[in-house]
């Protein structure tokens, strides 16, 4: 049986081009665990807040065994979490409730829509274009759905080089806004942003704190003590976007985090084995979804704070 596994798994690997196998399994694990009907309802449920009380399970018409059961199964995944009272979404659960659960509602909802779709695709006398501008003519308000299923707009990446390929392809068309907030340092990155701030786009980073201090780490090492460029140098490390007027504040960055334009939305999967690592990232087209990752950025912002963390060297003067 497990031979099998291993053989199943090297078949999905080899299709879905993926070489990440902790990956592939967490993906099964949480398709899994979404196509049983308990489980899928307490995480419907957790969308907006699923208190945690006695009497919860009766509430929803679960026995008590269902209802724990599917709770740690849900929480192990990291699918949801528990603040205060009540049991929520994480980024991840967010993410795929927003774009696979509600996205697989609507596109059902447009079944006959897309029957049409393999019907004159079958045909082999029309293309994509032409598809799409009829299906507008017959159905308008259905039309945008259709339209997401015959271009696709959402790219998974699993190498940090292929990351930061996509993150430079999206800088490069930014037209009015950037927003980062970013676990990683990486100069082609850097170099990116000035180069669309000096053209008027606005851009705020967020940068992690943690990071930020590896850096000093790091870099405060080379710097000579007893330099009278230290202060100037030591600022060039916090922020190497260091003199632009570009916006930049200090946070404990749970995941890296792109927005251009409000509709390209770049994030981060963090592997829960090894949180530092970096594990997947997601790239979509979707100005709802880009509008509801700002105010996940909104509130890092709030939180965050001006001044960088203090190098070692000043910290010990102090």
């Amino acid at each position: 049986m497990k031979t099998d596994k291993i053989s199943s798994y090297q078949q999905m690997q080899s299709i879905l081009s993926i070489n990440d196998t902790k990956a592939l399994r967490h993906m099964g694990d949480v398709m899994s665990i979404l196509s049983k009907s308990d489980a899928l309802e307490i995480f419907v449920m957790a969308k907006d807040g699923l208190k945690s009380e006695l009497d919860t399970p009766q509430k929803i018409g679960l026995t008590k065994k269902q209802y724990y059961t599917r709770l740690k199964q849900l929480y192990d995944l990291n699918l949801i979490t528990k603040k205060g009272n009540a049991y929520l979404h994480t980024s991840l659960g967010d993410l795929i409730y927003n774009n696979h659960i509600v996205s697989l509602l609507d596109t059902i909802s447009n079944i006959k829509e897309f029957e049409m779709i393999d019907v004159l695709k079958k045909s082999s006398k029309f293309d994509n274009a032409e598809i799409s501008e009829f299906l507008s003519r017959v159905s308008p308000h259905k039309h945008s759905e259709s339209s997401r299923y015959l271009s696709k707009k959402t790219l998974v990446i699993n190498t940090f080089d292929d990351m930061i390929s996509k993150a430079l392809e999206m800088l490069e068309f930014a037209q009015r806004e950037i927003f980062i907030a970013s676990r990683f340092t990486n100069d082609l990155i850097i170099n990116s942003v000035l180069k669309r701030s000096t053209t008027g786009v606005q851009v705020k980073i967020l940068a992690d704190i943690n990071t930020v201090k590896e850096f000093f780490n790091n870099s405060g090492k080379a710097i000579n003590k007893h330099d009278k460029n230290e202060a100037e140098r030591m600022t060039v490390v916090a922020n190497p976007f260091y003199p632009s007027n570009i916006q930049r504040k200090y946070v404990d960055v749970p995941f890296s985090l792109l927005i251009v334009d409000n509709k390209m939305v770049g994030i981060e999967i963090v592997d829960n084995y090894n949180p530092k690592k970096f594990a997947l990232s997601v790239y979509t087209e979707d100005p709802s979804f880009a509008t509801q990752m700002k105010s996940v950025f909104d509130e890092w912002w709030k939180d965050a704070v001006l001044t960088p963390p203090q190098p070692i060297s000043k910290i010990n003067k102090a």
